[in-house]
């Protein structure tokens, strides 16, 4: 299982901000915790500080408590938002957009 959703990425990694689209959506996968990015999809830059994607993060990297409140409240949206920004730890900010949703794999 994973969660979809829309965030939007301010970088604060100067060496990134300078990177073409290829290579900034690899360093927006390795962004997130654990390499739980699954896929990463309408992905646009918005200036050289600023983007925008759909990403889907596998829950499998979660503890069993975690993983399993996540599965048990599918339609929380505070919950997968609130994941989704959590599990980013690169240089800058994750802004979770929109109403995510849980998906299967």
């Amino acid at each position: 299982m994973f969660v979809e959703g829309d965030v939007e990425v301010t970088i604060k990694d100067r060496s990134a901000a300078a990177l073409g689209d290829h290579e900034l959506k690899l360093w927006l996968q390795r962004a997130f915790k654990d390499m739980s990015c699954y896929r990463i999809s309408h992905f646009r830059k918005e200036g050289t500080r600023a983007v925008h994607a759909t990403v889907a993060l596998k829950l499998s990297v979660l503890p069993d408590n975690e993983r399993n409140l996540i599965e048990t409240h599918p339609h929380d949206k505070g919950l997968l938002r609130s994941f989704l920004e959590r599990m980013f730890e690169g240089k800058g900010s994750c802004r979770a957009l929109g109403d995510p949703q849980l998906k299967a794999s």
